[in-house]
């Protein structure tokens, strides 16, 4: 398989450098022979286990759609408030833009569902994200901590991780409202929760989930379940340069420039 090669940006390195070299290896490619992804999954120095390694994430361009491999991780009927419905209804990214052909941040959703790998970092207090996926970041504190007030919104939103035995729960608020779950444009208010949960089985496995509560956009939560392989070992994340492939495109008009909408 082709390596992949991965530049950091000087905020990364900061947020990584706080994050020991531990028992996950932390990337599948350090050097050493490959493990038995069917053995145990490695242990923090706390004694938790430790979700590090670069993961192929489930790619999912559409959520309700059925895939061969996870045939029960789709939802089928998505229930929309009326609002939901009519931003469902209303979504034309050839006439007014998509934020991610305008190298906006994509947003916790579409960076896990989309199609290139995801490389998690982490210690006993944080779970750092790197995204290929226009080479995004997202740090998690997993120490449950209460959630910051008055922060800005953002495209990830602010996340606070915990632990609940071996599994790690994320929550994220205060989203921006601007994301799309998927690839195909399912929405997202600014009103939505993330409720994510992290298990990890045996070495090379990650059992994940991401429920999604918007009372503005749907009457009520749903989840989406998936299970991660391991990329193959040796495997390193590439930089993902989006302007690199865009920027004449959203010049010249052939891309649609995204504006934010007047109101979310």
């Amino acid at each position: 398989m082709k390596a992949r090669y991965w530049l950091c940006a000087a905020a990364v390195v900061a947020a990584i450098a706080v994050v020991p070299m531990s028992a996950a290896w932390q990337a599948s490619g350090s050097g050493r022979p490959a493990p038995d992804l069917k053995g145990p999954a490695p242990r923090l120095s706390n004694g938790k286990p430790s979700f590090a390694g670069i993961w192929a994430t489930t790619r999912r361009a559409d959520i309700t759609q059925r895939l061969a491999n996870h045939p029960t991780g789709h939802v089928p009927d998505l229930p929309y408030t009326a609002w939901g419905k009519q931003e469902w209804d209303g979504y034309d990214p050839v006439k007014k833009g998509d934020y991610a052909g305008s190298c906006m941040p994509f947003g916790f959703p579409r960076s896990l569902y989309g199609p290139h790998p995801t490389q998690i970092i982490q210690d006993n207090d944080f779970m750092v994200f790197l995204f290929e996926q226009n080479t995004m970041f997202h740090l998690v504190p997993t120490d449950g901590r209460p959630f910051t007030k008055d922060l800005p919104p953002s495209w990830y939103g602010e996340s606070i991780g915990r632990w609940d035995g071996d599994t790690m729960i994320i929550e994220s608020r205060n989203l921006n409202g601007y994301i799309k779950i998927d690839t195909i444009g399912h929405p997202l208010s600014d009103q939505a929760t993330l409720t994510q949960t992290y298990k990890r089985p045996n070495f090379g496995t990650i059992e994940h989930t991401m429920t999604i509560t918007d009372p503005k956009t749907y009457t009520r939560p749903f989840t989406i379940t998936n299970t991660w392989p391991m990329e193959p070992w040796g495997t390193v994340l590439m930089e993902y340069s989006c302007m690199e492939g865009n920027l004449d495109n959203l010049l010249t008009g052939t891309i649609t420039p995204w504006k934010p909408p007047a109101e979310n």
